[in-house]
Formats: C-alpha cells, sequence, structure tokens
C-alpha cells in the first residue's frame, strides 16, 4: 500500500512524517478508554503530521464503509475497506467521499485537520506538535472472516481480527507502507542542493572578508 500522504517520511518528526508511532503512550490511552465500551491499552495506529488542509490519500482500491464525526474521538473521519484491511483516517478537516464510494490507490478521499480529541499543545505525547496540532490518525485492522468478532457498516458486514486485542483490532500499519524510492531520492537530492547552496555561500562570504 501507498502512504495516505505525498513525500511520506517513515522516521520521527522532525527528521520525518510521525510524531507518534504505534503502541506508544499506555498511560494516556488507558486513561482516555476507561469509559469506552472498548478499552486501548497504548496508541492503535500512527500520527502522520503535514500542513493543514493536505491530501489524504487513499493507500489503496477500497470501499469506503463509515464516515462520522466524533468530537471526543476521531473527529471527522473515514473507514475504507479492501480485501484485506480496513482503515481509519482521522482528524480531517474536510472529507470528500461518502459511504459506499468506490476508490482507486491514490484518490484524495480528505484533507489533513485538527478535529477531534488531538493530542497536542502542553502535553508529554508529542515530543513536537509542528502545526499546533494537525495531524492525521492512520490506523489498519486486519479483516478475517472466518472469526465471529464482526462490525456492521452500511455497505455490510467485516470481521476484524485480534478484536478488540490491547489496540482494539488495530495492528501497525508502519511496516505495510511502500515508501516510493523515487520520492527518497529526490528528497535526498534537494537536502545535498540545499547543502550545497550553503556551503557556496559560505565561500563566498569568507572570500569577501578576506579581501
Amino acid at each position: 500500500m501507498i502512504a495516505p500522504i505525498k513525500n511520506y517520511v517513515p522516521k520521527k518528526y522532525p527528521e520525518g512524517s510521525v510524531t507518534q508511532w504505534f503502541g506508544e503512550n499506555p498511560e494516556l490511552y488507558q486513561q482516555a478508554s476507561l469509559g469506552w465500551s472498548v478499552q486501548i491499552k497504548y496508541h492503535n495506529g500512527i500520527d502522520i503530521v503535514a500542513p493543514y488542509g493536505t491530501s489524504i490519500l487513499a493507500p489503496s482500491d477500497q470501499t469506503i464503509c463509515d464516515v462520522k464525526d466524533n468530537p471526543e474521538g476521531y473527529g471527522r473521519h473515514i473507514r475504507g475497506v479492501d480485501d484485506k484491511y480496513e482503515y481509519t483516517y482521522g482528524h480531517l478537516s474536510l472529507i470528500i467521499v461518502k459511504i459506499g464510494d468506490k476508490v482507486k490507490q491514490g484518490d484524495v478521499i480528505g484533507f489533513m485537520g485538527n478535529s477531534g480529541f488531538v493530542v497536542s499543545g502542553a502535553t508529554p505525547f508529542w515530543d513536537y506538535n509542528p502545526y499546533a496540532g494537525t495531524h492525521l490518525h492512520f490506523g489498519i485492522r486486519e479483516i478475517d472472516n472466518n472469526i465471529n468478532n464482526c462490525v456492521t457498516y452500511q455497505t455490510g458486514q467485516i470481521c476484524i481480527k485480534n478484536y478488540p486485542g490491547d489496540a482494539a483490532g488495530a495492528i501497525d500499519p508502519s511496516p505495510l507502507i511502500e515508501v516510493d524510492e523515487t520520492e527518497k531520492i529526490q528528497k535526498m537530492l534537494t537536502v545535498v542542493s540545499l547543502s550545497n547552496q550553503v556551503i557556496t555561500l559560505l565561500k563566498k562570504l569568507i572570500f569577501l572578508k578576506s579581501k
């Protein structure tokens, strides 16, 4: 599957695009989920940061099965399914798909925002808060229709492997995301180019001072 944003870098911010990995901050999520029907023992997705309004892309061909706005949870969020996984895209600013839509890999389905319960600001849970809490919560759950732990959407029923488990059935999305090698090379070339520009500027300054 592709990343849900362009130019995704699978490293912790500021070197990369991630502010919170799967499995982090157990204290926060155990406390937050005390009154929920399913308790969560740690962060059950990855938090991806980019500027407000960044396009959110479908990582695979999938059917949109749920579109909601939950102010105390994922805010404006989307769920989609393909043959293997159910996907959650949380905290969006705007959603441009509806239940039942069939989207192709790379299609824009919404835009990044900070709606809902956002861990940011003066908290110990994010080392950095680059965009005032704006981020995408990207979660994945594995589908296994041979079991009985099922969720019913308007588009039909799916069964979630290891639900509820420690993370409401979620698995770590990070190893499943294929990072575009072309983008990685372009980023490296950009860094090299900027470094060369800085070196050239320093050489000019040194030359001018020596005159």
